[in-house]
């Protein structure tokens, strides 16, 4: 009960840095991560190395070009939540700070021990999506994730960055006829993402007040229509020797295709807000080797390199390995163990299916500094679903 009032705390210091931010309106803090519209629980468990690899309900943002390869239907309904560890001592220093008889200076100091680090919460990502025989839509209602991190700026201070999206998508994809030495898929995902969007600096006082004052005019809210285009390659391999035991995959996505930005904004929390920064047009290039199942497993190996063309990119950034040992007893009894390397740090995950019930696990490190000063973003993943 302890550890969930902590991080109650938490979800309120950083949604109230959000909401009562005013002192440093022009100033916004540098942010060095490369932030993912839409992740998998499943995917990142493996390094996030999935666009050859993918094959179940999030195959609409992760490659388009797999719904060409889908024999039967599926209906996923899902819920996950993600935080980073960190954050739980984080939360409990600034909750013992504020009741202390100079609550400024106490959080004060619980900044500046934590300068240079960076926590990241994901209260609630929800979707749901259809899929069918080379087509399926999605709908994604919410999804929220909050980066907080200690700076000095004018003193000590929190830098918040935000995202809440809500996302309509349609996909299609189509087995494309295009040489003999290879089987090539194709798909595109058209999808619409209303966002809002903040990004600012949130001083100590401002952390220290009784009250809360919620300033609308601090969000930036827009919508955009855009397209992710994607493309699978399995080259036929002989039917006997060493290279018939490997069936390699290559895949080729680029995603945000158009990248015009969110010129749509409805207004709908203030009439004053701005834009949001445009997605980012990215390209991703991935391959796997599916090797024969072993009894009730089937091992997976892939290596990608990501989100190249965002402005963040570097190769480390961009460079994603994974493995995943997939097993089924039974159509409706199956699951998988992963494990990878996100950014060059560690990731591991577990599923499993049973019945209509699905359960998904995930850690990783995700690098949020720069090449000459890395910083490690710790966290975890909990996902649960109903999949017909």
């Amino acid at each position: 009960m302890n550890e969930l009032r902590i991080f109650r705390n938490f979800v309120c210091v950083t949604i109230f840095s959000i909401l009562s931010f005013k002192a440093y309106g022009a100033s916004e803090p540098l942010s060095y991560g490369i932030h993912q519209h839409y992740t998998s629980t499943r995917a990142m468990g493996m390094g996030n190395a999935f666009t050859s690899v993918v094959d179940d309900y999030s195959t609409l943002f992760y490659n388009p070009a797999a719904l060409a390869k889908r024999k039967e239907g599926n209906l996923h309904f899902n819920l996950a939540a993600a935080f980073d560890p960190g954050a739980i001592d984080f939360a409990n220093d600034i909750d013992t700070a504020s009741k202390q008889a100079n609550p400024e200076q106490a959080i004060s100091d619980v900044i500046q021990k934590n300068y240079g680090k960076n926590y990241n919460i994901r209260p609630i990502a929800l979707g749901g999506t259809w899929l069918r025989p080379n087509w399926g839509i999605a709908f994604l209602p919410a999804d929220f994730s909050v980066d907080v991190s200690m700076h000095r700026q004018v003193g000590p201070a929190l830098n918040v960055t935000a995202y809440f999206d809500t996302t309509f998508a349609y996909g299609y994809g189509k087995e494309l006829k295009w040489g003999k030495w290879a089987d090539w898929y194709g798909g595109i995902t058209v999808k619409g993402v209303h966002r809002l969007y903040f990004n600012g600096v949130t001083s100590v006082a401002e952390l220290s007040k009784d009250t809360q004052v919620f300033d609308q005019d601090n969000f930036d809210e827009g919508l955009t229509l855009d397209a992710d285009i994607g493309f699978m390659i399995e080259p036929k391999m002989p039917k006997k020797g060493m290279f018939s035991w490997f069936q390699p995959t290559l895949s080729v996505v680029v995603r945000n295709l158009l990248d015009y930005g969110f010129a749509q904004n409805f207004h709908v929390i203030s009439e004053n807000s701005k834009e949001p920064p445009p997605m980012q047009r990215r390209f991703d290039l991935g391959m796997s080797f599916d090797t024969p199942d072993i009894w009730v497993f089937d091992p997976k190996f892939a290596v990608e390199v990501r989100d190249i063309g965002h402005k963040n990119w570097s190769f480390m950034k961009g460079l994603h390995v994974g493995a995943e040992l997939g097993w089924k007893m039974y159509s409706w009894w199956k699951g998988h163990w992963s494990v990878g390397l996100n950014q060059g740090y560690l990731t591991y995950g577990f599923g499993a299916l049973f019945g209509w019930f699905q359960l998904d696990l995930a850690g990783w490190g995700e690098e949020v500094g720069t090449s000459d000063n890395p910083i490690e973003s710790r966290r975890y993943q909990i996902e649960m679903s109903l999949d017909f």
